[in-house]
């Protein structure tokens, strides 16, 4: 059967990263892949930025009709009907931001309905380092304004804390104790801790010298770094597929 997995987050989560990596993870296995961008947050960093380099991974790119566009009202655009048709593969959610971008996705209640519970992953992406996530009171309240509007249940939590370029094992650490507070609160699991493989090396280690509790980490995720941004050549040039 089809695969679903919805990323959600606040801006700066890291969720749109997350979301090219297991479309990409997927079709390098040859599955059939599908992601749509939902994300009407933040128009900067984009899935939909990749479209040259997700169509040539053999990626098939959904963006709405509003996407990129100052629209006050969600309108409902009839190509994502499309990524609920068919019994294999996957379709992958990239989901913006916060309690208002998941407006976009209970569109598609009656559809994500239908779709057995097994088949279909809502992750809630975290960074703790952004201001809106940094505590776990404010991860649980944003789950809360994220389940409302958009009329699915999260049922799992990735921690994605990082400083971009210069983190380290030791960010991961003080991440992990707000998730796993967060996890507690929330009582969701924690299915992975992500981060660059150099990291993450340093890190995995450190989580058998402390005796960090393996239900709050989660599987390790290696991830490249896709969403990158050049800010001289982007000032320069613009966004640019590469």
């Amino acid at each position: 059967m089809r695969r679903y997995q919805v990323f959600v987050g606040n801006f700066g989560s890291g969720k749109t990263e997350l979301a090219l990596h297991f479309a990409y993870h997927s079709a390098v296995k040859g599955e059939n892949v599908t992601l749509v961008d939902l994300d009407i947050v933040n128009p900067y960093f984009r899935a939909a930025e990749r479209k040259k380099t997700m169509e040539a991974a053999g990626i098939r790119l959904i963006v709405p009709n509003f996407a990129m566009d100052n629209v006050e009202i969600i309108t409902i655009d009839p190509a994502i009907y499309s990524a609920f048709v068919g019994d294999m593969g996957r379709a992958v959610f990239d989901v913006g931001g916060d309690g208002i971008g998941a407006r976009a996705l209970g569109q598609y209640k009656a559809y994500f309905d239908r779709i057995p519970k097994e088949m279909m992953d809502v992750w809630l992406v975290v960074n703790p380092y952004r201001p809106l996530s940094s505590t776990p009171e404010l991860i649980t309240s944003l789950k809360d304004k994220i389940e409302s509007a958009s009329r699915l249940t999260v049922n799992g939590i990735i921690n994605n804390s990082n400083l971009s370029y210069e983190t380290k094992a030791e960010d991961l650490l003080w991440g992990y104790e707000i998730v796993r507070q967060a996890a507690i609160d929330s009582e969701l699991p924690v299915v992975y801790t992500s981060g660059t493989q150099a990291v993450l090396d340093e890190f995995w280690p450190l989580t058998e010298e402390k005796g960090l509790d393996k239900k709050y980490l989660g599987e390790p995720l290696p991830i490249d770094i896709r969403m990158h941004r050049d800010w001289e050549r982007f000032a320069k040039f613009g966004v640019e597929d590469r």
